[in-house]
């Protein structure tokens, strides 16, 4: 920074006034030129500006703070063990050299917008998040971007998968040319999975087969299967059976390899409800039961899906006494986790814990709570979410109840709409 920037980068940071600044030295009019560059101070008043900022006359070089915030970046791209991260960072975070000159500190108050988002305290990133959009005049192109890339990252965390998008694709017109291909993949990744979220395929798409060609390129397993799971997702939606099943086999047998067992949920249960939609249930069964066994303590939600997803598959082969046990399993589950629907919880957790209800009341054969799962809470929910699959799929059980009851013109309308669900999805996939 030059001299102007430097005064008034110190100056916001203690959040002075011009007036509080200037004051005894010379004028705001005075200091306001200083700061924009427009005129330059004596060196006794450079001097006195600099005592009451309490900083230095001239920023010194800082190569040790240098590495230390480097360091600290590169940990953090591809983050695989969170306690060391941890560690990590309290070993730096009061080192007096990240604090030693502007650049230095800039760089590091933006990675710890990241830092502090892996590590889910997402009240002190939001905190952070605020407290650098005072100081983005001060920033490089690549501090920029990285304070917009980080931004997108913390709206995916919250859910609002729209914003993300926006903010990654800002951060993408304005990524320098500097920017390595590890960190230009991880952006384009990010650019993949949130437009799957919006259900921007073919978007989707692009940006996830670009980020797998340079984590190819660069060996980033764990990237490498995560880009093949998103191709996979964006492949049904355009109704390739067959390239879809390819991305996810590759994923299978990369992610295997790997000792990460979220991934291996992950990739174990896309594959089995990707055979599940499209009515190959026993191939659908062993991939999860596979992922039943990697999946971590805190993940229930994902949990409770797999648990649905298997008694569905059971159901439809037409072995309700293991749809059941399968079932039992899950209440077993529900039951430690002491979980109700008004947990407070997320709306995933919530809809897949609907669905799970409604599940055990139509095994068990309890047709008036079932129906009113489905008419008061699943419809919606359904709608809401785009699920247009589960949607037909629940209808078409409640005409199937109807009609037994001798409830036919309901039957008939229930199973109608079950009819115009599936023809939602056929929508949806060659839109």
């Amino acid at each position: 920074m030059d001299t102007g920037m430097r005064l008034k980068y110190h100056r916001l940071k203690k959040r002075f006034s011009m007036e509080e600044t200037a004051s005894g030295i010379f004028s705001p009019k005075d200091l306001k030129k200083i700061e924009a560059g427009l005129k330059e101070p004596a060196l006794k008043d450079l001097e006195s500006l600099c005592k009451k900022l309490e900083i230095p006359l001239a920023a010194k070089d800082n190569p040790i703070g240098k590495v230390l915030v480097k360091n600290f970046k590169n940990s953090l791209l591809h983050p695989q063990n969170k306690g060391k991260i941890m560690e990590h960072y309290a070993d730096i975070c009061n080192h007096p050299l990240l604090r030693a000159d502007e650049d230095v500190e800039l760089e590091f108050d933006i990675q710890q917008i990241r830092y502090f988002i892996i590590t889910g305290d997402l009240e002190s990133a939001e905190k952070k998040i605020k407290e650098m959009d005072r100081f983005k005049e001060f920033m490089d192109q690549e501090q920029y971007y990285l304070y917009h890339k980080y931004n997108g990252n913390y709206n995916y965390i919250l859910n609002d998968y729209e914003n993300a998008l926006k903010t990654y694709l800002i951060a993408e017109r304005i990524a320098p040319k500097s920017i390595s291909p590890a960190e230009l993949g991880d952006l384009y990744y990010s650019i993949g999975i949130s437009s799957t979220k919006c259900e921007e395929h073919e978007l989707s798409y692009k940006y996830s087969e670009m980020a797998l060609k340079i984590y190819q390129q660069e060996f980033v397993p764990k990237r490498i299967v995560e880009c093949h799971l998103n191709i996979a997702i964006t492949h049904e939606q355009f109704g390739n059976h067959r390239l879809s099943m390819e991305h996810y086999k590759n994923a299978l047998t990369i992610g295997s390899k790997l000792d990460i067992d979220i991934l291996k949920f992950t990739t174990e249960y896309n594959l089995g409800f990707s055979y599940f939609i499209y009515q190959q249930y026993e191939l659908a069964i062993p991939h999860l039961n596979n992922s039943l066994k990697y999946i971590p303590d805190e993940y229930i939600a994902d949990s409770i899906s797999a648990h649905c997803v298997l008694i569905k598959s059971h159901l439809e082969l037409g072995d309700k006494s293991k749809a059941k046990e399968i079932a039992a399993v899950g209440q077993q589950l529900v039951k430690a986790k002491e979980l109700r629907i008004d947990s407070p919880s997320n709306a995933i957790f919530k809809d897949a814990y609907m669905e799970f209800v409604a599940l055990t009341y139509l095994l068990d054969d309890e047709d008036d709570k079932f129906e009113e799962i489905i008419l008061n809470k699943l419809i919606n929910s359904f709608t809401n979410s785009n699920s247009f699959h589960d949607l037909g799929y629940y209808l078409g059980y409640l005409g199937k109840m109807y009609f037994r009851q001798g409830r036919y013109k309901e039957s008939a309308e229930i199973t109608e709409k079950s009819r115009d669900a599936y023809k939602e999805v056929l929508n949806i996939k060659w839109e």
